[in-house]
């Protein structure tokens, strides 16, 4: 259902059981999936695809131009995963051609009042970005990760998955997976994270461990790789390898 009061390009694909409520703006080259909802004055502003069951609230603006000096209004992309809420005021913003021209937003995301994604990121499923929470350019973000209020992430930063963003929290260099992240610095696992999604108590010990060799600055950086692998190897412990073993432009969160 489209309202007579909401603008909708003639060249965008609009589901037959979408809404698009009054007010709204749907611009060129979007994809507005079965289910969707488009709240009372949100807008969809160009090149956006936006995934079954994904609900936009009202006054929330996806698909806008990156925030990037260099942008030259290129037809750039956007796509939101399937069943997400995008709360009131929050903003999500298309690429820039300095990467894959596409930002991305994963499935079962909730991104809370006033929160951003900016350009080139990248944000896996079940991630919570609370009340003006945000990304900066090119961040990657695993799943089921959560930002705590006006968390902030640096530009090319990657954050794991299961990771908690403590409220305030000024991210400037990478986060492993599972780990709790408060103030500027890592203070221990993520623990109640880790319970709620069914991690056992034997991978959680490790992961202690782990943590401990990661944050021991008396092991040297090229030595602590070696180190994990001499713990046992459950797959939440490669997880943690792979991740510190990938390239880098931002270096590591070691305290």
């Amino acid at each position: 259902m489209i309202s007579p009061l909401a603008y909708v390009d003639p060249g965008s694909e609009v589901h037959e059981t979408a809404v698009i409520e009054r007010g709204a703006y749907v611009g060129k080259g979007c994809r507005i999936g079965a289910g969707v909802k488009v709240g009372v004055n949100a807008v969809v502003e160009i090149h956006t695809e936006i995934g079954e069951g994904t609900v936009i609230c009202a006054n929330a603006h996806v698909g806008g131009a990156p925030q990037d000096t260099g942008f030259k209004g290129e037809d750039t992309k956007l796509k939101i995963g399937k069943n997400c809420v995008i709360r009131e005021f929050a903003t999500i913003h298309r690429a820039t051609t300095k990467e894959n021209w596409i930002t991305l937003v994963g499935d079962n995301c909730y991104l809370m009042t006033g929160s951003h994604i900016a350009h080139d990121s990248v944000v896996g499923n079940n991630v919570i970005l609370t009340n003006y929470s945000c990304t900066a350019g090119h961040v990657h973000v695993g799943d089921f990760t959560v930002f705590g209020g006006y968390a902030a992430v640096h530009q090319f930063t990657r954050i794991g998955s299961m990771v908690m963003l403590g409220n305030r929290a000024s991210v400037t260099k990478d986060v492993p997976h599972f780990c709790l992240y408060a103030d500027d610095g890592i203070p221990g696992l993520n623990i109640v994270g880790l319970r709620r999604r069914g991690m056992s108590s034997e991978a959680r010990l490790e992961l202690k461990k782990a943590l401990h060799i990661y944050g021991n600055l008396s092991n040297p950086w090229e030595s602590v790789p070696s180190l994990l692998k001499e713990l046992t190897q459950f797959d939440e412990i490669k997880m943690f390898i792979d991740f510190i073993e990938a390239p880098s432009k931002r270096g590591f969160s070691r305290r």
